[in-house]
């Protein structure tokens, strides 16, 4: 089987689980020289729900980004390897001052029906961050803001992977989140305001409207038909119930097992272990791109 497209989630499955600690949060360089190599030769496409300010620089090397779970969907001119790609500034409340260039984005697409909804569950997401943010001191939370257009926040993470003990968190502690969460979509039930819970990660996620990598793996095949002719033989790689839907539609679905504290409910096809996942790729490259599942044995 010939593959025409990868398509990839980024934190968990390009870069380790746990790499918040690293404020770069970057792919190890082996596997992120591989990644541009296979871009030479086929569309190297991101679906992430981080957002493209956060991607930018990591992830140089691709086609398409769907970000935000799909919220943001950028074509781009691909960078040169060389490149160096200035880093942002944010002001107290996490938001932009001054943006990258972002000259390299061809085409965007907001799945939002317009900007007033948009911006009215911008605010939405803003409450629940200072409330979140007060009630619950102990976790990071992370905000995604679309790039084009008039910045939104999109998006928000409310995460607890810098703890030493994930699961006591978990346990004790989520089910008081999720109720936060739960009340304020009933203070606005037309926000249509979307919640990602994980099964193991440690981790919540929530979106300003319903999203998913299903409807982003869609308008990344449709946008790589325009570049490429009529794809075949997609392969998407992933880590978490959120890549599922992904799944669901690649031909070739390979699960990544970052950290052994994860147990995730996957519906792919194959697994792999992250660090075996380079030398997948490189003999993958080595075979002109040619799968089958004894490469993964």
């Amino acid at each position: 089987m010939q593959i025409a497209a990868i398509l990839s989630d980024y934190d968990g499955t390009l870069s380790p689980t746990d790499s918040i600690r690293s404020k770069e949060n970057a792919i190890p360089e082996g596997l992120e020289n591989i990644l541009w190599d296979i871009s030479e030769k086929i569309p190297v496409c991101i679906v992430s729900s981080k957002d493209f300010g956060f991607l930018h620089k990591r992830t140089r090397f691709a086609n398409v980004a769907s970000c935000i779970l799909g919220i943001e969907t950028l074509v781009l001119e691909r960078h040169k390897k060389t490149e160096v790609i200035p880093a942002y500034s944010e002001d107290k409340s996490g938001r932009i001052l001054e943006y990258q260039d972002f000259s390299c984005i061809k085409n965007n697409y907001i799945s939002v029906d317009d900007d007033e909804t948009l911006q009215h569950n911008s605010g939405i997401l803003s409450q629940l961050v200072d409330q979140i943010g007060s009630d619950f001191k102990e976790v990071s939370i992370e905000k995604k803001f679309t790039v084009t257009g008039k910045q939104a926040l999109a998006g928000i993470t409310i995460d607890w992977r810098h703890m030493d003990d994930w699961n006591s968190f978990k346990v004790e502690s989520e089910p008081q989140l999720r109720k936060v969460i739960i009340e304020k979509q009933r203070e606005f039930p037309q926000s249509n305001i979307h919640i990602q819970t994980y099964t193991t990660h440690p981790f919540v996620d929530i979106y300003t409207t319903k999203c998913d990598k299903g409807m982003a793996f869609d308008r990344i095949t449709s946008e790589i038909s325009t570049i490429e002719g009529k794809p075949q033989n997609i392969m998407y790689l992933g880590d978490s119930e959120n890549d599922n839907p992904g799944f669901r539609k690649a031909d070739v679905s390979i699960g990544i097992q970052s950290d052994s504290r994860l147990r995730p409910k996957l519906n792919c096809k194959y697994n792999i272990c992250f660090n075996e996942l380079p030398m997948f790729l490189k003999n993958l490259l080595d075979r002109d791109l040619e799968f089958s599942g004894s490469l993964l044995c």
